[in-house]
């Protein structure tokens, strides 16, 4: 099947766009023919080069669906490369990521006579009118979480064109990692082989609530010696960028570390006991969650969102209250002993992923919907 699909940046900045490129890649493998249209250049543009048909940087992919006429021509002018791109390539269906690739591929799919599957990686609150016109112009939606689909559902998306399809990642690529592992991975880090260490993976923007996290931290009082929080990330904000990093160090000792973002997210889950996601808005789902599991790591993760579909059965015990400092603080000390209390754990983690968040499955899912509107 020929396929045209998108992303708006070629670095692993974040869940989609690693999604994006993880996916097209096992569409790939599996025969499909994919073009990507992007719009920001990143580190990950040539390896797209390697597998996909064609490779083509566009001014935008994001039709924002503005109130008012005024911004409306400016916008559609911006999205007609997209649609002129798509056109060209003559696609058997057209693969959007987030709603707002809908515009260009609805148009372009509405030329050639392709369907629209759109991924939907989070919700958006549009008005009744643009919700009407996506049910009558997208063939599929395929949305990443139960939660997620609630909140469309609840917009009005047409219950009959939804599909779920949990989020998946290759488990080759976030391999199970025991004490050898955490050994190495804590001296290429730097870090001292022997404390319990906690690691934080993610954005530093003040909705991922890592500030919660470093207070829970203070409130354990264990000091350098014994344990460790390792804070890996940077912020996306683009007015005033460092204002909350800052406000992170101002509450970190020295036993806190912090590292920028990186592309390797192994070496950090490796070196870490446990890992945190501590969230404050409603994650659509938490990639990094099922990330940390597969590695063999138990995750304490804020009950919102679609979180609690990835921790549940044996690792619901897991979740805790949005913004439970306290709460937090006394699910990290009842766990610092896992390890020689609970050394099954690591299997169940990593199998919870085997199980149902698997890039297979998830593109099965995602070829499930292709199919039943080709």
């Amino acid at each position: 099947m020929k396929l045209v699909t998108n992303v708006y940046r070629t670095d692993p900045v974040g869940g989609v766009e690693l999604h994006v490129f993880q996916t097209s890649r096992e569409l790939v493998r599996r025969g499909h023919q994919v073009d990507l249209l992007h719009v920001e250049p990143g580190p990950l543009e040539l390896e797209y080069r390697r597998f996909c048909h064609s490779v083509t940087r566009v001014p935008a992919v994001d039709y924002w669906y503005l109130q008012g006429r005024r911004g409306r021509p400016r916008q559609m002018a911006m999205v007609a490369p997209a649609t002129w791109e798509t056109i060209r390539r003559r696609p058997d269906a057209i693969y959007g990521n987030r709603v707002f690739s809908t515009a260009w591929a609805i148009a372009a799919g509405r030329v050639v006579g392709a369907p629209v599957v759109n991924h939907l990686h989070g919700w958006t609150d549009l008005d009744p009118k643009r919700i009407a016109f996506l049910n009558r112009h997208v063939g599929r939606f395929v949305i990443i979480s139960r939660f997620t689909a609630d909140q469309w559902l609840g917009s009005g998306l047409d219950p009959t064109k939804i599909d779920i399809v949990f989020n998946g990642i290759d488990p080759a690529e976030y391999p199970f990692g025991g004490l050898e592992e955490r050994t190495a991975a804590r001296l290429a880090l730097g870090l001292p082989e022997e404390p319990f260490v906690v690691t934080y993976f993610g954005r530093l923007d003040r909705e991922k609530g890592v500030d919660v996290l470093l207070r829970a931290w203070r409130h354990l009082n264990l000091g350098p010696d014994k344990a460790r929080l390792l804070v890996v990330g940077s912020s996306t904000v683009f007015d005033a960028p460092e204002a909350y990093p800052n406000e992170l160090r101002e509450l970190a000792d020295d036993s806190v570390h912090f590292l920028p973002a990186r592309r390797d997210v192994v070496t950090p889950l490796h070196a870490a006991d446990v890992v945190v996601v501590p969230s404050l808005f409603d994650e659509p789902f938490g990639r990094v969650i099922i990330e940390a599991l597969s590695t063999g790591r138990p995750v304490l993760a804020s009950r919102v969102g679609g979180v609690p579909e990835i921790l549940a059965g044996p690792l619901e015990r897991f979740l805790f209250e949005r913004g439970d400092v306290p709460g937090l603080a006394e699910q990290l000390r009842s766990i610092i002993r896992w390890r020689e209390e609970e050394p099954e754990l690591a299997r169940v983690c990593a199998d919870r992923v085997e199980e149902g968040f698997t890039l297979a499955t998830m593109v099965d899912g995602v070829e499930a919907a292709f199919r039943s509107v080709t």
